[in-house]
Formats: C-alpha cells, sequence, structure tokens
C-alpha cells in the first residue's frame, strides 16, 4: 500500500521546506539553476537527486548537467507518440483534441515512474515498461491516478503562484521543484 495523498502532501511539504529554510546560499544557488535556460538542466540534475534519497543540493554540477540532460532526452522520447497523434488528429476539432489528450495523459502517465526508474537505475530503466506498469500495479491505478491529478492540481497552484509575482515568485521556484519530486518519491517508495 502506497502513501496516502494527504499524509504525502504534508511530508513533501515538509521535505521542501527544510531543504530551504536555513540553506540560503543552496537556496540562491537554486533559484539561478532553476530559471536559466541551459542551466537548468543542472537543477533538474539537482532535484533528480531527491528520488534518490538524497538532498537538493547544488554540487557535481557535471553530473547534475548530464543527469538533467538525460532526463529531458527521457522526457522527449516518450512525448514523440503523442506529438505525432497531435499532428494526426489536429484537424479533427473536438474529437482529436480529446483523442490527442488522452494519449497524452496515459504517456504523462507512464513517464512519471519512467524518470523514476532512471533515477534508480540509469538511462536503460527508464524504458523498462513492464517494471513501470508493476510500480502502478502496486500502488493501484485509481490511487496512482488520484494521486497525479492532485499532484498537478497543487503543483499548477504552487507554480501559478511563483509566476505571477515578478522576480519575487522565483524565490519560490525552488519550493515547487523540491515538493514535486518528493511527493513522486513518496509514492514510489
Amino acid at each position: 500500500m502506497s502513501i496516502g495523498i494527504g499524509d504525502n502532501l504534508g511530508k513533501s511539504f515538509g521535505f521542501a521546506k527544510d531543504s530551504l529554510i536555513g540553506k540560503w546560499l543552496n537556496w540562491l544557488l537554486l533559484i539561478i539553476v532553476t530559471i536559466i535556460p541551459i542551466v537548468n538542466l543542472i537543477g533538474n540534475g539537482i532535484y533528480l537527486k531527491i528520488y534518490r534519497g538524497e538532498e537538493p543540493v547544488v554540487k557535481n554540477i557535471g553530473k547534475a548537467f548530464i543527469d538533467g540532460l538525460l532526463l529531458c532526452i527521457i522526457g522527449i522520447i516518450y512525448m514523440i507518440i503523442p506529438a505525432i497523434v497531435d499532428v494526426l488528429v489536429g484537424g479533427l476539432g473536438l474529437v482529436g483534441s480529446i483523442i490527442s489528450l488522452i494519449v497524452t495523459i496515459a504517456f504523462v502517465l507512464i513517464l512519471i515512474p519512467a524518470e523514476y526508474a532512471f533515477a534508480q537505475k540509469g538511462f536503460g530503466a527508464a524504458f523498462a515498461f513492464g517494471d513501470h506498469f508493476a510500480k502502478i500495479k502496486k500502488i493501484g491505478w485509481d490511487q496512482y491516478i488520484l494521486s497525479v491529478l492532485v499532484f498537478f492540481i497543487v503543483v499548477a497552484i504552487l507554480g501559478s503562484i511563483a509566476v505571477l509575482i515578478p522576480v519575487i515568485g522565483w524565490i519560490f521556484l525552488p519550493f515547487v521543484f523540491i515538493f514535486s519530486m518528493k511527493f513522486v518519491a513518496n509514492l514510489f517508495a
């Protein structure tokens, strides 16, 4: 049985708060590696450490950059089929949009455990589809989908707050990323 959604939200918020409060230099570095294009690949690699049970500390930036780049490549590979479907059904109006949305959601649901597997076992593990389905089955599809839905709603709210407040909102972005990664890590732990 996986962690309950409410418990996961609370633990993820607590982890994000504890990862930043009082660690001002690391927080500042996380802001920098989160908001600057290309450099944000380092940020992705730093945040990926959370899937490994590590703290999101800005160090070993070369490895973090490679991890962030590989994470980006995995995301692109997973979204190729939804992009093709979107192009093929794009002219079908509402029906095409619904088909495209369903395919995209299906691939995102598999991408989440793929990214976690990559952090745990390496690049090839991101494409071990049987393992991803087994992880989801262990959680329960209904619990997993509900958790992902709640996750996206909370991240959308937090992300909107961070983005809508010019400049000052950037301070909040590392919290959003740390919360997100910890929520997923708790889900699969």
